[in-house]
Parts: C-alpha cells; sequence; structure tokens
C-alpha cells in the first residue's frame, strides 16, 4: 500500500502541477478575459481546487509514504478535536460571508473569496468527520480507529481519482441519455436551473440525478478503501476512511457549485451544508460493505450485510438528488417549494431546503445508529491471560 502511495503522491502532484498552470493560462491569455466575471470566477476556483487538491494532497501523502517505505516509521494515529468546534467556525464563516454580502462585498475581492467558499465547504465536512470518529473511537482509552497515513490515502483518492472517474463515467451515460431521450437543453452543472415540467425533462433528470449518479459516484468514492479493505483492522476504520473518500470528494465538487453561484455563493453554500454528510456518510457505508466482504468473521451475514450497506448509500444519494420533484406537488406546496423563500435572521434561503434539512435529521439518525453499533462492544477491562485488551486489539465488530 505505501508502494502504491508514494507512486500515486507523484501523479497527484503531476495533476496539481498542471492545474497551475491552466490556472496561470486563465489569468494571462487575452481571450478570457471577454468571459463573464460569472464563469471566468466559477473556471479560477475550480481550477484552484484541483490545484490545491494535487500539490497539498501530494505532498501530504508523499511525506507518509516516503516515512513507510525509508524510514520505516509507522503512522501517528489519525485524531479530531470535538466536532461543535468546526461547527461553530462555519458559523462565523457564515455571518462574516453574510455580512460583506449585505454591504455589496461578496465578491470583491477574488482570493479572499476563494478563501471563504474554501472555509464553508471545508468546515461542515470537518464536522461530520469529527463527528463520526469521536463516535467510533470507544472507549475512550482505546486506540483510534485509524491512521494519519490512511486517512490521508483516502482523503486524497476521493478529491482526485474518483472526481475524475465520476466525470468520465457520468458524461458518458449522460451523453447516451440525451441522445435517447432527445434532450438537449438541460444544464446539470446549472445550481440555478429551474425544475423542468414536461414529463420528457423530468424523467431525464430523474434518471441523471437518481440513478446514474448515485450508482456512479458511491461505486467510485471509496475505491482507495475497497483496495486496502482486506487490510483494515476494524468497521470502525473502514467506516472512517469511507468518511475520509467521501469528504476528498465532496469539498472538490462542492467548490464548483459555490463558484457557479457567484454574487450567490453564500446561497449555496448554505444548500451545500449537509452535502458532507451525504457524500461522506454514502461512501462510509459502502466501504463498510466493503469491510464485511471482506471479513467474513466480523458478520454472521457475508454477502447480505454488504448489499445492505451498498443499497443504503444509493437508495441514500437517489432520495435526496430526486427530491426536487416535491416542488412539482399541487399548489400551495409545489410553489412554494419551488420559488419561495423562507427568512432565518438577515439571511433567507430556497423553500425547498426544508425537505432537505428534513432529509439531513432522517441521515443524521441513522448515522449515529451506524456509528454506535459498529463500535467496539465491550468495555475497556483488564485483559485476560494471553489475550489482548479492547484498547490494543480493536477487534472488528458485526452490525
Amino acid at each position: 500500500m505505501s508502494i502504491s502511495a508514494f507512486a500515486g503522491s507523484f501523479l497527484v502532484f503531476l495533476a496539481g502541477i498542471v492545474s497551475v498552470l491552466f490556472l496561470l493560462l486563465i489569468a494571462a491569455v487575452p481571450g478570457t478575459q471577454s468571459l463573464s466575471q460569472a464563469v471566468r470566477f466559477s473556471a479560477i476556483v475550480q481550477v484552484v481546487a484541483f490545484a490545491v487538491a494535487g500539490l497539498v494532497g501530494g505532498s501530504f501523502t508523499f511525506y507518509h509514504s516516503f516515512r513507510s517505505l525509508f524510514l520505516k516509521r509507522r503512522s501517528a494515529q489519525f485524531k479530531m478535536p470535538w466536532f461543535w468546534i468546526f461547527f461553530a467556525l462555519y458559523l462565523v464563516v457564515v455571518l462574516i460571508a453574510a455580512a460583506m454580502r449585505a454591504n455589496g462585498q461578496a465578491v470583491t475581492s477574488t482570493p479572499l473569496t476563494i478563501f471563504m467558499i474554501a472555509l464553508a465547504g471545508i468546515l461542515p465536512s470537518l464536522t461530520i468527520i469529527a463527528l463520526g470518529v469521536r463516535r467510533i473511537h470507544f472507549p475512550r482509552e482505546a486506540r483510534w480507529p485509524t491512521t494519519w497515513r490512511r486517512f490521508a490515502v483516502a482523503l486524497v483518492s476521493g478529491a482526485t481519482l474518483a472526481i475524475m472517474l465520476a466525470l468520465v463515467f457520468e458524461l458518458v451515460l449522460t451523453v447516451v441519455l440525451e441522445q435517447q431521450l432527445g434532450i438537449k437543453n438541460i444544464a446539470l452543472d446549472n445550481p440555478d436551473q429551474p425544475v423542468p415540467h414536461d414529463v420528457k425533462s423530468i424523467i431525464f433528470l430523474l434518471l441523471i440525478v437518481s440513478v446514474v449518479a448515485p450508482l456512479v459516484e458511491e461505486g467510485v468514492k471509496p475505491l482507495a478503501v475497497a483496495i486496502m479493505s482486506g487490510r483494515l483492522r476494524s468497521a470502525g476504520e473502514a467506516f472512517v476512511l469511507g468518511l475520509a473518500c467521501g469528504t476528498g470528494f465532496n469539498l472538490i465538487e462542492t467548490s464548483g457549485y459555490m463558484s457557479m453561484g457567484y454574487n450567490n455563493w453564500l446561497d449555496v453554500a448554505l444548500q451545500r451544508t449537509s452535502s458532507g454528510l451525504l457524500h461522506g456518510f454514502g461512501a462510509a457505508m459502502v466501504s463498510l460493505g466493503w469491510y464485511y466482504l471482506t471479513h467474513p468473521k466480523a458478520s454472521n451475514h457475508r454477502f447480505l450485510l454488504p448489499l445492505g450497506c451498498w443499497g443504503y448509500a444509493v437508495l441514500q444519494h437517489a432520495i435526496w438528488n430526486g427530491s426536487f420533484v416535491v416542488a412539482l406537488l399541487p399548489a400551495p406546496i409545489g410553489p412554494f417549494l419551488d420559488n419561495g423563500t423562507v427568512p432565518l435572521g438577515p439571511l433567507s434561503f430556497p423553500a425547498i431546503m426544508l425537505v432537505y434539512g428534513a432529509l439531513t435529521i432522517v441521515m443524521l439518525i441513522f448515522f449515529f445508529y451506524v456509528t454506535k453499533k459498529i463500535r467496539p462492544k465491550k468495555s475497556l477491562s483488564q485483559p485476560e491471560a494471553g489475550k489482548p485488551s479492547i484498547a490494543s486489539a480493536q477487534q472488528p465488530v458485526a452490525v
């Protein structure tokens, strides 16, 4: 695994360098100056996201794989602060961004706005990771679920390899469906795309967002965990590494969506608050499925349990993506969810966010249930003669 990570770190770093070159081209080539400010800003943000993922992620992975291969040093345990710290910081970022927009300064400085967009995407995802890691780390005296080396590989894989594979597969399948259904005027990457009302367009959107996207994305996000699944020490480690894969994927995807919002990027950020839970939890469930499939002694249902984990991830994603259909309900519910807004202090958000809020609560409930079930079931106690304690063994626990 260390050899693969070492080789992969060079490829990721190279991709980061290529992204920097693209960024320089956007800034220097005269033709790009003719683009609208919104389009140019979106391109810059997305290229910066890939550059950071490549340069920082590649360097981080190189550091850990180098320590393993050449220095023969074990990686430190991956620990996280309490989740509320990241959530509180996220609220501060939202309030600052709201004040800037109220003063007409939403995008006055491109570097500052990119920094704010990055924080608005990273902090909610770190909240979910910290919550998951802390809930699985039980009892407190026990070893933490995974190491920094494995977490880095999973995170970078989700932000690079998974993103590229998802883009390719989804593009190909989208083109096939467009040709089959004769759809040509729906922009799937536009966050302001209105909900269509003709039957053919609705069917097309449902197939793309509730069938193609969930199957492709949930399949490719946790590839790093699937590859190392035979070496995982516990179900908790599989879950945390899956969270890392989903988080990496979400950071790139969310930065792209927020950049397309331009002056309204804060609205998109609020709408994407739960995307870290959606992508992270989905990838974690798929990773659990791989763990149980490759560790037959961890469960009495070697094949049924993995299918349940994978099925839940796809179903959760499909319901989330397809929830736009509630805006097609008869008046007054449908029109309100489609065009209405809900005030929240100095901010306001689209009424459809009420639906996403309800789905987020359901996901959190199941998230708490799963993280509790995959904890070590025995409390910390003195080991019997010749047997390691829970703290040192971290035996896998079936759910």
